[in-house]
């Protein structure tokens, strides 16, 4: 069997490996010697060499990055980017740089994968065929497509309008290998809109700065930088003249925001960060459930850090950027708005598309006209509070609830004359006892997933319909199971493909009673 074939270079071992199906995450499956491997730049069907990555006679399973392909599918194709080519990289006795795992799959090829991944994870995780339900826009034997967003025979390239970057030793731009703290420069970034690519970014000097957060809005200049330090070490760098000095360099950079942190020494020992983030966005309701699994696990914690507070400082330019709205927002005054004010650290969809793709997607699923109800939860700026606010109309109601500082500002700005919106900054497990009467909820959680309490919220709310915008397969698996053993059924179902090159993709799903 090619799967038994083993050899070590390099103080690493490396297999001959029969390539299984994709598993969610970018690995495809392999086994040796009735070992689990999740093998990183295969394509199912392929027998590769593979470098074991990680390992260890009591792990459940293994790692491995291919190294060579010995006989390769129809679908292979030369990496879209060289950086993040697994086979180059080995030649050049270095990793691959992260976020292009799927770099290598040919476009249309991408997306059937994602379909097959969505499928296995909703029926391995909730317990749902597709074939058994009657979608609205699925086709009768039960496949899922994953749609294109994105320009034709773009090779999925040039979409990101947000890219964070970290900072080497040298003060320039770098990304790290997947599973490692190596940092490699970068000259350039093909995922991002070509206004970030084709910057002169790459070449400046951002010693103080630990990452770098470079904005898009719109997908095109001017940009904006989100630049994080720590107070002391920004001071030390001389980091606000070096910025001063890129901005001279690139002059498309018009926005530059300096994300100070300092300890809180106030503060000691308390176990909340004082980072924005902590005060329920997206980000920190992952690192709660991360942090409950690790103590459950009986893992050692590590020892408790002086919490910081971040200040934000308006370098150049101003505190706010424009994203353009979908769906224009009508103010009580008749005025037309085309733009959201967003702080350019606050959420927003990355790919340039994405905006349009999902309220579109939504706008065809939903059930809802002039004078409704529309409680719009995990909101962030608006983006689908605005959306409701057109559909209902000045006799609606949309009630918009974002827990992050940042994003709830912004929606407060964009809603301040559209006295059908009101806008509620708080967690949404906070909110839930006052959902009653609404006729459409629409969620966007984080990636871990409402989870059940929220679930269990919205089913005593009861709506007519519950839209769930989702970014993880698997955590909405899960919350879909728990809506369909309340008594929900999942009446239309939509994958797109908003990460082109990554594993990542995006669901909106439509559940009634």
């Amino acid at each position: 069997m090619t799967g038994q074939t083993a050899r070590t270079t390099n103080s690493q071992q490396v297999l001959t490996l029969d390539v299984g199906p994709m598993a969610h995450g970018g690995h495809c499956v392999a086994r040796h010697e009735g070992r689990v491997i999740f093998v990183r730049h295969a394509i199912p069907g392929e027998v590769v060499q593979a470098r074991v990555t990680d390992s260890g006679p009591q792990a459940k399973f293994w790692r491995a990055d291919v190294i060579e392909v010995l006989a390769a599918s129809d679908y292979r194709r030369r990496h879209i980017w060289k950086l993040a080519d697994a086979l180059r990289a080995h030649e050049m006795d270095r990793l691959p740089v992260g976020g292009a795992e799927y770099g290598h799959i040919t476009d249309q090829h991408q997306r059937r994968v994602k379909a097959q991944v969505f499928r296995d994870t909703l029926q391995r995780i909730g317990g749902i065929a597709l074939q058994d339900l009657a979608l609205a826009h699925g086709p009768a034997d039960g496949e899922i497509h994953v749609a294109d967003v994105g320009e034709r025979h773009s090779n999925g390239l040039h979409w990101r309008t947000r890219v964070s970057f970290g900072i080497n030793d040298h003060g320039v731009l770098s990304m790290k290998p997947y599973r490692s703290h190596q940092l490699i420069d970068l000259r350039g970034m093909p995922l991002a809109v070509e206004a970030i690519h084709e910057s002169r970014l790459f070449g400046g000097d951002f010693t103080g700065a630990e990452r770098v957060d470079v904005v898009a809005p719109g997908g095109r200049a001017p940009l904006a930088l989100v630049v994080h330090a720590q107070q002391h070490r920004a001071a030390e760098a001389g980091l606000r003249e070096r910025l001063l000095r890129i901005a001279e360099i690139e002059p498309t950079v018009q926005t530059i925001v300096l994300a100070l942190g300092r300890a809180d020494d106030a503060r000691a020992g308390d176990s909340t960060s004082g980072d924005p983030s902590s005060a329920g966005g997206r980000g920190s309701r992952q690192g709660a459930r991360n942090g409950a699994r690790g103590r459950a696990r009986g893992e050692r914690l590590a020892a408790p850090q002086v919490p910081t507070v971040v200040e934000y400082e308006v370098v150049l330019g101003g505190r706010t950027v424009e994203e353009p709205l979908p769906v224009p927002l009508t103010t009580d005054a008749g005025e037309v708005r085309h733009f959201v004010p967003l702080r350019p650290e606050g959420f927003w969809q990355i790919h340039r598309h994405a905006p349009d793709a999902l309220v579109r997607t939504v706008d065809e699923m939903v059930s809802l006209g002039a004078g409704g109800s529309v409680a719009d939860l995990y909101a962030g700026a608006g983006l689908f509070s605005a959306w409701a606010a057109e559909r209902t109309g000045a006799e609606g109601r949309v009630v918009s609830v974002e827990a992050a500082p940042g994003s709830s500002a912004s929606a407060r700005e964009l809603f301040a004359t559209s006295s059908q919106v009101s806008v509620e900054r708080a967690a949404v497990e906070r909110v839930l006892d006052s959902l009653c009467g609404h006729d459409v909820v629409l969620l966007d959680p984080p990636r871990a997933g409402a989870g059940k309490k929220v679930i269990a919220g919205l089913d005593v709310a009861g709506p007519r319909q519950i839209v769930y915008v989702s970014c993880e397969p698997a955590s909405f698996a899960r919350d879909a199971k728990d809506l369909l053993a309340r008594g929900w059924r999942l009446a239309d179902l939509q994958v797109l493909d908003l990460y082109p090159n990554t594993h990542h993709m995006e669901s909106v799903a439509l559940f009634e009673r």
